[in-house]
């Protein structure tokens, strides 16, 4: 585990490629597809999507901050990385190839927020 956090950016992107996996496991595998299953989430965010891409950039941008002698630095460079790269790869790759199109809706499709 030690080189995990030695190495965050590697571990990073590693940790982005497992997490698309785990995502193409539930959009394919178990038929579940995000702009409808969690659609009861539009009355809170006003009927936009919140891609995991989202927070990814969120926790890359805090990276200035932090002293990279931290341990939080690590994680935050990880978790970021593997948030955004994940959100990166399903929607330019995975989806057009699998399905035909990015999905990447701003909004819920027929939000009425």
């Amino acid at each position: 585990m030690t080189w995990f956090f030695a190495h965050p950016v590697i571990a990073g992107l590693l940790a982005g490629l497992a997490f698309e996996l785990l995502t193409v496991l539930f959009r394919f595998g178990f038929k579940l597809k995000s702009s409808t299953h969690t659609r009861l989430l539009a009355k809170f965010s006003l009927g936009y999507r919140i891609h995991h891409g989202y927070p990814g950039v969120g926790l890359l941008a805090m990276i200035p901050v932090i002293p990279s002698t931290n341990t939080l630095y690590s994680i935050v460079v990880i978790m970021g990385l593997m948030l955004f790269v994940s959100d990166l790869v399903h929607h330019t790759l995975v989806l057009p190839l699998l399905v035909g199109d990015h999905e990447f809706d701003l909004k819920y499709p027929d939000s009425q927020n």
